[in-house]
């Protein structure tokens, strides 16, 4: 009974100290600073995990690669759900989806040697903003013409938004960052 009353009283300590780091003004803590702009700010803090002390650039970059590492994932799924599907509306719905995925693998995939790199961190946002985009674009597709059906992309969109969102808020902290040190 103590071991459960303690691990309840760790696991709410570290939900009270991730909302206190997040209410907090800090102006090192990056991390928090991104994560509280995005569509789900205890997502961000999941998949980046509690070290606050990387910079705007690293941030950007690790939203960028984070995002390309999950877009390529569902793409192997989608591949996946093509082979297990006779239904020609399912297939329809999955290579418009597939299209989106593979279009922000694509446009991902450059953004490091040609956007960060050359220092073009205005760009970056709408990168941000296609992914958010291409998550609800395949979504609403399943939605429309899938008679009914309940979406097996509806988790992966969800994410997709979600690391747009991240992207756009990483890329809107480059800039501020780059601005205030331009001073």
């Amino acid at each position: 009974m103590a071991t459960s009353s303690l691990s309840s009283f760790s696991s709410t300590l570290v939900l009270y100290l991730i909302v206190a780091s997040l209410m907090t003004p800090s102006t090192s803590n990056y991390l928090s600073d991104m994560c509280i702009k995005t569509k789900s700010p205890r997502f961000c803090l999941q998949v980046f995990g509690l070290n606050p002390h990387r910079r705007p650039y690293a941030l950007t970059l690790e939203a960028v690669n984070l995002s390309l590492k999950n877009a390529s994932a569902t793409t192997k799924k989608i591949h996946t759900l093509l082979d297990q599907t006779n239904e020609e509306n399912l297939k329809e719905i999955y290579n418009y989806c597939l299209r989106y995925y593979n279009n922000v693998i694509d446009v991902l995939g450059g953004v490091e040697e040609h956007v960060l790199k050359q220092g073009f961190y205005s760009s970056v946002k709408p990168v941000g903003n296609f992914v958010l985009e291409a998550g609800q674009f395949c979504e609403n597709k399943f939605q429309k013409t899938g008679n009914g059906r309940v979406s097996t992309l509806t988790e992966d969109n969800k994410n997709l938004r979600i690391f747009g969102s991240i992207i756009v808020a990483a890329a809107d902290l480059l800039i501020r960052h780059r601005q205030k040190n331009s001073l």
